[in-house]
């Protein structure tokens, strides 16, 4: 539905769906373990528990006192968090199946180089993506 309004909006412009490449930022939090990668959600990426609008949040401070009232459990369905390297490659799997054809993958922790090698290693190599 979504990608088909896409297209729809893209040929109401005169352009051509397929030419186009449908792009996602996905959200994620990786670790090692389970409790590393609910920490690292909590403590690096609050906003993304946070399930109504913050373009009113007037200050850094603000964000800060609300972001003490996120709890693991907010960021179901909206946020994969897992050491589950398989959830994530199934998670990325749907979106290609979707129709995305470029998707940007956001490890929300500081753990950067075991996330660039992991799913380096374990992750994007597996991804079946649509001819």
């Amino acid at each position: 539905m979504l990608l088909g309004k896409f297209d729809d909006g893209a040929r109401s412009v005169g352009r051509d769906p397929s030419t186009m490449p449908k792009l996602l930022q996905l959200h994620l939090s990786w670790a090692d373990t389970d409790e590393e990668a609910t920490h690292n959600a909590m403590t690096e990426w609050p906003n993304g528990g946070m399930a109504f609008p913050k373009q009113d949040i007037r200050s850094p401070e603000d964000f800060a006192e609300i972001a003490k009232l996120v709890r693991p459990e907010n960021f179901k369905n909206r946020m994969l968090i897992s050491a589950d390297l398989d959830k994530h490659r199934a998670q990325i799997q749907s979106f290609i199946d979707l129709g995305f054809t470029e998707i940007h993958i956001h490890n929300v922790g500081r753990n950067q180089t075991a996330f660039i090698e992991q799913f380096g290693r374990n992750v994007i190599p597996n991804l079946k993506w649509q001819a």
